[in-house]
């Protein structure tokens, strides 16, 4: 018997390129996406040519691709994962208290903190180590887990979250800028002619700093007249290089098809319905309403 998971697996998205299924419409809507295809191939190729330059922003690296001439740079080193795992730290104590028969829970959490331990020569690591160990002392007093004792140990955090976040932050910009000149100086490409992709991750907006900074060095190019907007993107499920061309030739295509059709560059940018979405929801809503009366 199938269960709840396995029906909604099995809940998919359906192609409608070819609909009307039942009208000759249905054929031409084929050749409407056919055609496009074609024209997003276009810009596929003149991106792998090399005439753009692809900077994408992906797990612990940014990728730099100009046709064949591809360069890898590591930006979340060492010393960012470090800081990304004491954040863990506290997280993975309080799923563990919540979760794990408390025997078992005090033999992992006393692994975990003199495993902490190793982390107090700075300020944040002692201040992270101290209240972990307060948290657990207080727990192996009282016998169980009481909430107020999680709400406690949440509030002597949040310095130490501050510091971390700041210090990441700090870590991952410098990192990026770094890279970013020696790109600038490898291949030479104005910033017209670059696009930069920054994929997500388990948090929407996971890679919200790199986009802000790409953004920003785009404002301060010697080329006034780039749009940010167009030439920074950002792809909440992609996973290959081959994802952020694809994501750039499709930005190309419907930028080039906008312009033609409705008359600004970036009307594409959203679901073309947004447009009139404010004028039609207000006349349907009124409809509803008089109907309900």
């Amino acid at each position: 018997m199938k269960t709840a998971a396995d029906k909604l697996e099995n809940i998919k998205l359906q192609d409608t390129k070819a609909e009307p299924a039942d009208s000759a419409l249905g054929e031409i809507n084929q050749l409407f996406h056919l055609q496009y295809a074609k024209r997003k191939q276009h810009f596929a190729d003149k991106i792998n040519q090399g005439h753009i330059l692809l900077i994408v922003r992906m797990d612990s690296r940014l990728i730099a691709c100009c046709g064949g001439s591809i360069s890898e740079y590591i930006v979340n080193g060492p010393g960012y994962h470090r800081l990304k795992a004491l954040s863990h730290s506290t997280m993975a104590v309080y799923y563990t208290l919540q979760q794990t028969p408390q025997a078992d829970a005090a033999a992992l959490l006393h692994q975990l903190l003199t495993q902490l331990k190793c982390e107090t020569d700075n300020v944040v690591g002692q201040q992270l180590f101290t209240a972990t160990q307060q948290l657990l002392n207080a727990v192996a007093y009282d016998g169980t887990i009481d909430h107020g004792l999680i709400l406690q140990y949440s509030r002597k955090l949040e310095p130490v979250f501050a510091q971390l976040m700041l210090q990441s932050a700090m870590d991952e910009t410098t990192q990026l800028l770094l890279y970013l000149d020696e790109i600038a100086e490898q291949f030479g490409k104005a910033a017209a002619d670059t696009f930069f992709v920054v994929f997500g991750g388990p948090q929407a907006r996971y890679r919200q700093l790199a986009k802000q900074v790409f953004e920003k060095w785009c404002q301060e190019s010697a080329d006034l007249l780039v749009d940010t907007s167009h030439h920074v993107r950002y792809y909440e499920h992609g996973t290959t290089v081959a994802d952020a061309v694809n994501l750039v030739a499709t930005a190309l295509a419907d930028r080039e098809l906008a312009q033609t059709f409705l008359g600004h560059a970036d009307a594409l940018e959203q679901d073309v319905l947004g447009l009139v979405a404010t004028q039609a929801i207000k006349r349907c809503w009124q409809r509803s309403k008089k109907r309900a009366q």
